[in-house]
């Protein structure tokens, strides 16, 4: 029989286990009574109270999918990476650093790359990890028949093409010479492949003796994407309550050790809900808007951090549409919106302009010789009727509400400053899932306007929205953009390890896609988190959802 609690102790283990009150009141509004009530929780084994304090809460979004394969959003992968475990992950300060490799051989030429894995690295099931588990995960996002997002991120592997459309049995740039080594060879030399393997956290390596018998093609529907129970990471996959939270535990078989946190709930909360519940103790770690920075800076039990983000907010025009392939058109779209206002009024000064997607690290700095766009809607309204613009026509941009405050209060902005210059628009609002679908799947969208990327990691970066062969959906350049010379400048910049050389190659990258404003660029917010003081050793990651990156060094105090 369940056990009879009060609506105050309910209210209580609610809270403990991460969620929130307020939905417990619509439950009890709507007719849920108290005792199947309790009844769900005590079958789900509610956090008590010494338990909460072995817990860490993190603000979170309703993921697509948790399968690495398959992920287009950093908020998933971080999760992926903490549950199984990458090759390399991406670092605070956007280095790729070794997460089941223990050392990584580079030859002189950047044309092979060799891992060692930790030779005690085994799965949460007490399977041990073999480089077998690594070539698997990468032929399964080679083989095009899986339908892998990073199919395109890893055509430099020689033999890749081959194999993936099935004229080769084995990928001739991917063997392992023993159990605990893996080699990669290059088609030609890639100064930035680790960079690659690390964006956005790192691609999470999949258990061949769990899926190793499920069709490539079957991949992307496996329960195993929204439940991966078996995994080589710091935390284990315990549950994900739908639209709720997901439930990770300290795995008590990780190679360096169990992580001093029992639990990670990663709470699916809006902005706003997020900010309160960190007040109230409800949450550990949030990302923050800036209009919240003042509030959260008088609360003597909060830490509050900003960092300069490698990200940025861009508007994608769907170049598959006549009306958006004459530059001029996306040309006025930059002059048309006063960037440098939003900037400081909206962002409170907490962004930086962008004109083009290349934008350090510190070796690249911002290039020179960028036309910057200074808002001018006459130069705008010109620049339209040039390209022959019919101002009568609705333009639909879609975006995704879930932002923060910050992002939602300057969307009406852009709507009202490009509507003055000519160009009607109307607002689309979608979730995640709606976004994925119009922008990835069907490609059907007019404009999107959004914002990620960890840009600022290394200029190559970007490729992967620009590059001719990384058309969505086996690639991110979702605007379907081709110029056959970025494609050639991209190339010629991975092909050597000397910066300076590389960042020639960069700049002249820049003007072109400045000049071509294949994006809207427009600024880089900058990351800010807020999280309790009991949180010890969270080190910020300037790529905002990358929070879990050192999770397995957290403790809490």
């Amino acid at each position: 029989m369940a056990e009879r609690w009060t609506l105050e102790t309910l209210s209580r283990v609610w809270e403990e286990r991460g969620l929130d009150r307020r939905e417990l009141m619509k439950l009890i509004g709507a007719g849920a009574g108290m005792t199947a009530l309790t009844t769900l929780f005590t079958a789900a084994g509610p956090a008590s109270a010494q338990d909460a304090t072995k817990q860490i809460n993190i603000e979170w979004r309703k993921p697509q999918t948790l399968g690495p394969l398959f992920s287009t959003a950093g908020y998933e992968q971080q999760v992926e990476r903490a549950v199984l475990g990458s090759l390399v992950r991406m670092s605070d300060k956007l280095q790729p650093t070794g997460d089941l490799a223990e050392t990584i051989d580079v030859s002189p030429d950047a044309t092979q790359y060799t891992f060692h894995l930790y030779q005690n690295a085994m799965f949460s099931d007490g399977t041990p990890l073999t480089s077998k588990d690594v070539l698997f995960t990468f032929q399964r996002a080679l083989d095009k028949r899986t339908g892998s997002i990073w199919t395109a991120r890893l055509a430099g592997i020689a033999g890749a093409a081959e194999y993936g459309s099935q004229q080769a049995e084995t990928v001739s740039g991917l063997t392992a010479p023993d159990e605990h080594t893996v080699v990669f060879t290059l088609a030609k030399p890639d100064a930035a492949f680790l960079t690659i393997l690390a964006d956005f956290c790192g691609l999470g390596i999949l258990p061949e003796h769990i899926l190793g018998t499920v069709a490539p093609e079957e991949l992307v529907n496996n329960a195993f994407n929204l439940a991966p129970t078996v995994g080589a990471g710091p935390y284990a996959f315990v549950q994900y309550a739908t639209d709720q939270y997901a439930e990770l535990r300290a795995n008590d078989s990780y190679w360096g050790g169990r992580p001093a946190v029992d639990s990670i709930f990663m709470r699916i909360i809006n902005a706003e809900s997020a900010v309160a519940e960190l007040e109230q103790g409800g949450l550990d770690l949030i990302a923050v808007a800036v209009q919240d920075i003042e509030r959260l800076s008088q609360n003597e039990n909060v830490t509050l951090v900003s960092v300069q983000s490698p990200s940025m907010d861009s508007i994608s025009c769907n170049l598959d549409n006549p009306i958006f392939q004459d530059k001029r058109v996306r040309q006025a779209m930059m002059h048309a919106i006063d960037r440098a206002n939003i900037v400081k009024e909206i962002y409170q000064d907490n962004a930086v302009v962008r004109n083009s997607p290349i934008f350090g690290p510190e070796w690249m700095g911002t290039p020179e010789g960028l036309n910057e766009y200074p808002f001018d809607p006459d130069m705008a309204r010109q620049l339209l009727g040039d390209a022959g613009w019919d101002s009568s026509r609705d333009v639909q941009m879609m975006y995704n509400p879930a932002g923060t405050a910050t992002f939602n209060q300057m969307i009406p902005i852009i709507q009202a400053q490009l509507g003055d210059v000519g160009m009607k628009i109307t607002l689309q609002q979608y979730d995640n899932a709606g976004v994925n679908q119009h922008l990835i799947t069907d490609h059907d969208y007019e404009i999107y306007i959004g914002g990620g990327g960890v840009y600022g990691a290394d200029p190559n970066v970007s490729s992967r929205y620009y590059l001719s062969n990384a058309h969505t959906p086996t690639g991110a350049n979702s605007i379907w953009y081709s110029n056959e010379q970025v494609d050639q400048l991209y190339a010629q910049g991975r092909q050597t390890g000397d910066q300076a050389a590389r960042r020639e190659v960069y700049v002249q990258l820049a003007q072109l896609l400045n000049d071509e404003c294949p994006s809207v660029f427009l600024w880089s917010p900058n990351t800010n988190f807020a999280f309790s003081n009991r949180l010890m050793n969270f080190l910020p990651p300037s790529y905002v959802d990358n929070r879990l990156w050192n999770s397995e060094q957290w403790t809490i105090g």
